[in-house]
């Protein structure tokens, strides 16, 4: 298929599941890559001929050269396959999903900058605590249909998952690559925080994270990979979904979509919120003790992953607040306390 955004391309991904709808044109608002290719289009239709299909749609496709495991991308297609359809939280409409083959993908989907109040997160846009709770019910909405089942034969579990796996033997050199040079130097007290540390902490939370009860994770829950609009909250992003401990979700997004001060004061409020949602979704939530000592193990993910993300991936302003927002979490939480196993 011609993956140019063109009346053909779209007709082929729609007509899928409605074959009544003809495309006559698109043009292609604007377009951005980061670990995938993502277009806003405008859409016209022959007369009568939209299905009940809107004006503007969001696609999602792979990048023509990707340098980092394939399987990121088959797992994001098997979310919006087999997950997305049976949640009832807040989630985007979905119009076609296509997969010819593991490294080729599109995805079309609603455009949220379309919703009231829509936008996508940034880390350095505050959310209101009334959103990041909306966020946590969605989150807890994907735990509950998950909690402690079998796990997805096709979702690897989080001390061997793929990804994992690529991050530990690329991970080292990167971080020590980020920390000497580029925008990133001085961002870390590696007197206070030596990379051996850093790196055995992560090793361990992996190992704390694997640990039951499990559900199915989002697993890249930071600031940027959710949505915010009158009509509801929720996430973006599914390249990185895990099977694993709840905590991670629910720790990265808090460590970095709130500053330090406003989430000092209002973690443990929020974590009672989400505990309390599992409830009502008819799961037995862990204590708030076991939950609050599950989520102080996190922040250390969130440093990681920010010391690993390639340059350019991110601006340097959303890498380097997000960095010091899990840094000041990792601080306030006592992290490497609890992960420390010397």
């Amino acid at each position: 298929m011609d993956r140019s955004p063109t009346p053909a391309y779209l007709n082929a991904l729609l007509r899928v599941e409605r074959p009544d709808v003809e495309v006559v044109a698109v043009t292609t608002l604007d377009e951005t890559e980061g670990s995938a290719s993502r277009l806003r289009l405008v859409v016209d239709y022959a007369s009568g001929r939209n299905a009940g299909l809107p004006g503007r749609m969001f696609l999602k496709r792979n990048l023509a050269e990707f340098g980092f495991p394939v399987e990121m991308y088959t797992t994001e297609v098997r979310y919006y396959q087999d997950i997305h359809p049976v949640l009832t939280n807040q989630k985007p409409a979905v119009f076609a999903v296509h997969a010819d083959g593991p490294a080729d993908f599109s995805i079309l989907m609603e455009d949220l900058g379309t919703r009231p109040g829509g936008r996508l997160g940034i880390v350095t846009e505050s959310a209101s605590l009334d959103q990041v709770a909306a966020v946590l019910d969605t989150l807890a909405g994907l735990h509950a249909r998950y909690w402690d089942t079998p796990r997805l034969d096709w979702l690897d579990p989080i001390d061997d998952a793929v990804t994992a796996k690529f991050w530990q033997q690329i991970g080292p050199r990167l971080v020590h690559r980020h920390l000497e040079r580029g925008h990133r130097v001085g961002s870390v007290d590696l007197d206070r925080w030596p990379e051996e540390r850093m790196w055995a902490a992560f090793a361990q939370l992996t190992v704390e994270n694997a640990r039951g009860p499990t559900t199915a994770l989002h697993g890249d829950v930071h600031a940027g990979n959710v949505y915010y609009s009158d009509a509801g909250c929720g996430l973006v992003d599914w390249q990185l979904m895990v099977s694993g401990c709840w905590a991670l979700d629910v720790g990265y997004y808090l460590q970095t979509v709130l500053d330090p001060s406003t989430r000092a004061d209002n973690e443990q409020n929020l974590l009672r919120h989400y505990l309390d949602q599992l409830g009502r979704l008819g799961v037995t939530p862990p204590t708030f003790d076991h939950a609050w000592e599950r989520y102080r193990m996190q922040p250390i993910w969130g440093v990681m992953m920010w010391l690993i993300t390639p340059s350019g991936v991110h601006s340097d302003e959303v890498q380097l607040t997000s960095l010091a927002r899990c840094l000041a979490a990792a601080d306030h939480l006592d992290t490497f306390a609890l992960l420390d196993r010397e």
